[in-house]
C-alpha cells in the first residue's frame, strides 16, 4: 500500500497531466469503477460459496445413496439365499422350504375361526 508521500506524488502528476478541470470527473469515474469491481467481486465470492455448498451436498447425497444401497443388498441377501434353495418344477419355481423344522401344519384354533 502506498504511503502518504507516494499518494501526494501521484496526485500532483495526475493534476499536471489531466488538468484541474478534468480531475474531478476522472475521480468520479474511478470511484464508480472501484464500486463496480467490488460488487462483481462480492457476487463472484457468493457464487463460489454456493457452488462449494452444492458440492458438499452432492458428496453427502452420494454417501447416503451408498449406505442405502448397502442396506438394500443386506436386506435382499436372505431372499436370494431362499431363492437358491428352491428348485424348478415343471418350469415353475417350487415353493420355498418350510420354516418349521417338521412338516406338520401350523396349529389351528377352532374357536378363533
Amino acid at each position: 500500500m502506498p504511503g502518504p508521500q507516494e499518494l501526494l506524488v501521484i496526485a500532483v502528476v495526475a493534476l499536471l497531466v489531466f488538468g484541474p478541470e478534468r480531475l474531478p470527473e476522472l475521480a468520479r469515474n474511478a470511484a464508480k469503477l472501484i464500486n463496480r469491481l467490488r460488487a462483481e467481486t462480492s457476487r463472484s465470492v457468493d457464487e463460489l460459496k454456493r457452488a462449494a455448498e452444492v458440492e458438499g451436498l452432492d458428496r453427502e447425497w452420494r454417501e447416503v445413496r451408498a449406505e442405502l444401497k448397502g442396506a438394500r443388498d443386506e436386506l435382499r441377501r436372505p431372499f436370494a439365499e431362499d431363492q437358491a434353495t428352491r428348485k424348478p418344477v415343471d418350469g415353475r419355481m417350487a415353493p420355498a422350504t418350510s420354516l418349521r423344522p417338521d412338516d406338520r401344519p401350523p396349529p389351528v384354533d377352532a374357536e378363533a375361526t
